[in-house]
């Protein structure tokens, strides 16, 4: 199998990245990838089209990469050239990450109209969406009438595996840990507010692992919550850095934005901290429903209904957590979840397997 996967943002980023190991496991595939131009948005544009115009000629597959939906038309107009088929992965929407998240728009203005119709030709041309839930794809499905659409999860990359635990009895201290890049989708606000409430009943100690326009607005409200003093800022890291990370915490924070997205997705976070044997703290999500069962207590879910809600409610967790009775011998690791979680996953790809055979022979036809 020859693919195409157009416009790639990072090629280490566990969306693509998994999705291209899965095609070259099952199907030994040849996957050209034509990347994101890094540069001004004039020659970025010039690049992009250019590449993938004519660096994708000759293959059966096209996928469209996460954070791309703007270039869908012109990677359909390849593959239909090449009698290809066209998975757009809607796992990164422009309505909901411009306008719902980000507030770049106001909604019913013209350019979150605008965004409402890049989403919607996108998944209009594509032979098959590709989306992270089956919450997500069920309301994407029936927002766009005649658009199949199907739900590849996220999952845990192979370096997240079960460590060793971490708490003691009598521990004075509980590491937290939350890694990403700030965007509103992660609600660092609620977080820095729960660690402050929390912090008076309990000891805390905040990692925040990675960068994003956003970091230095959440460091100057630290201080002014007068919690910087517990929350650490470390800079990106590698994913073997990000794993010793994960080993050294108690606790996992996911996300804990407002918008329909947040109460929809299963972050990357989740999947990894899971996988890694850490407990996961996140606001109720229904996705999270296709994974609750396996989980158990590791999975700790919190709601509000407004941010301050929200913060009180995840500070009782953390306090909860942090003061809960731990006695754990040594070098014990419980792999149960991760196991599960690895099985639930490969189960969902394998449909997606079976899916893209069937309309790469449609397609011949």
């Amino acid at each position: 199998m020859k693919v195409g996967y157009g416009r790639v943002w990072d090629p280490a980023y566990p969306r693509n990245s998994r999705i291209r190991s899965y095609l070259v496991s099952r199907f030994g595939a040849e996957i050209a990838v034509t990347r994101r131009y890094e540069g001004s948005r004039t020659r970025r544009i010039l690049h992009d089209v250019a590449t993938m115009l004519f660096g994708l000629h000759g293959k059966q597959l096209y996928i469209l990469a996460e954070f791309s939906l703007p270039y869908a038309v012109l990677l359909w107009i390849v593959a239909r050239l090449n009698r290809g088929v066209l998975i757009v992965d809607g796992f990164v929407g422009q309505y909901e990450t411009m306008v719902d998240d980000w507030k770049k728009a106001e909604p019913g203005s013209a350019r979150a109209r605008w965004y409402a119709l890049v989403d919607r030709v996108a998944y209009r041309l594509a032979d098959l969406v590709l989306i992270d839930t089956r919450v997500r794809a069920r309301a994407l499905a029936a927002a766009h009438p005649g658009t199949e659409v199907l739900s590849l999860p996220v999952g845990a990359p192979a370096w997240a595996v079960p460590a060793g635990p971490r708490r003691r009895r009598g521990d004075a201290v509980t590491n937290v840990l939350y890694y990403g890049n700030y965007i509103p989708l992660h609600g660092l606000p609620v977080v820095l507010d729960a660690v402050r409430r929390a912090g008076r009943l309990t000891g805390l100690s905040v990692t925040l692992v990675g960068d994003g326009t956003p970091r230095r607005e959440i460091e100057r409200r630290a201080s002014a919550l007068g919690v910087a003093g517990s929350c650490r800022f470390l800079d990106p890291v590698p994913e073997e850095e990000l794993a010793d990370h994960l080993a050294q915490a108690d606790i996992v924070l996911g996300i804990f934005g407002d918008s329909d997205k947040a109460r929809t997705v299963i972050a990357n976070k989740v999947w990894q901290g899971l996988a890694s044997g850490r407990t996961v703290v996140t606001r109720t999500s229904p996705a999270l429903a296709e994974i609750a069962d396996v989980c158990g207590d590791q999975l700790v879910q919190v709601d509000g209904a407004d941010d301050a809600e929200l913060a009180e409610a995840l500070a009782a967790a953390l306090v909860r957590l942090a003061t809960a009775d731990v006695t754990v011998e040594t070098g014990t690791v419980d792999t149960g979840t991760a196991a599960a979680l690895a099985g639930y996953v490969d189960a969902e790809y394998a449909a997606f397997g079976r899916r893209v055979e069937e309309l790469l022979a449609v397609r011949r036809r």
